[in-house]
């Protein structure tokens, strides 16, 4: 029996050196063959130089980044000299601010695209290190890092939660913990076509809280993708405030422009 046993055992290590030698060598060929930070995220030329973003210097030069005078509230960028913009102006906001380092347009919108529908999860990775600066020129302090959740089914259809790993992204380089403390409970229509109203509606009672003993009477950085009514951000931080938590403040990769005939 003891002989058996034993070479099993070697059975087993052996086998195990064999896969961890095929991963590795897996590893090697998609470096090879997909090398990151070789090429442009968003148009795929190669780059030059070393960017601080994986971009190159055309699109960089395109991106509609967010400058200049914003709203207090979602950080949208505003023309005039308001300190709201007409979206919050008309609206009650549960969470402390939205800051987001891009305008949901343009190269902006293709980026999260391919990130959300083309699979390219990569991409968090750029959108992350733009929004960590973001948090890093706003008056943000956060303590723990949440994103906002997908059901089962919506995770399962997309393969992954690009809010998870935008927030995995964004709490490496702040150093900030990443928990799972939000749970959607209830499937709910899509987002897209409904009006701000409507979308409130659609999300009322579908997350629920987990992991509420370790974020209670803490600062929380609530992360999404795309800041749009406000409606899934005031959500979520009524459910996170009503486990005790002391403050929501919100990320996002992009903030959009509102049009006002849709809402």
């Amino acid at each position: 029996m003891g002989a058996k046993s034993g070479v099993a055992n070697a059975k087993e290590k052996s086998e195990g050196k064999v896969l961890r030698a095929v991963k590795r060598a897996l590893g090697v060929l998609k470096d090879a063959v997909y090398p990151e930070n070789v090429t442009c995220d968003l148009c795929g030329k190669e780059l030059t130089a070393d960017t601080r973003y994986n971009l190159c210097a055309a699109c960089t030069e395109k991106m509609p980044s967010v400058r200049g005078h914003v709203c207090l509230n979602c950080g949208v960028p505003i023309n005039d000299e308001a300190d709201f913009c007409l979206r919050c102006q008309r609206t009650e906001s549960v969470y402390k601010l939205n800051r987001s380092p891009l305008v949901y347009e343009g190269g902006a919108k293709g980026l999260i695209y391919a990130l959300k529908f083309g699979g390219k999860k990569y991409i968090a990775k750029l959108l992350g290190a733009m929004m960590a600066d973001a948090y890093l020129n706003s008056d943000m302090d956060a303590e723990i890092a949440v994103f906002v959740p997908m059901s089962d089914a919506e995770k399962k259809k997309r393969g992954f939660n690009q809010a998870e790993l935008l927030a995995r992204e964004v709490g490496e380089r702040l150093g900030l913990p990443v928990l799972p403390a939000l749970v959607k409970v209830k499937e709910t229509s899509p987002q897209k076509e409904l009006t701000g109203k409507e979308r409130a509606d659609n999300l009322k009672g579908c997350f629920s809280v987990a992991y509420a003993d370790w974020i209670a009477g803490r600062r929380i950085l609530l992360v999404d993708d795309v800041f749009t009514t406000g409606a899934t951000a005031n959500e979520c931080a009524r459910t996170l405030l009503k486990a005790k938590v002391r403050q929501v403040s919100v990320l996002t990769a992009a903030v959009t422009v509102q049009k006002l005939a849709t809402e």
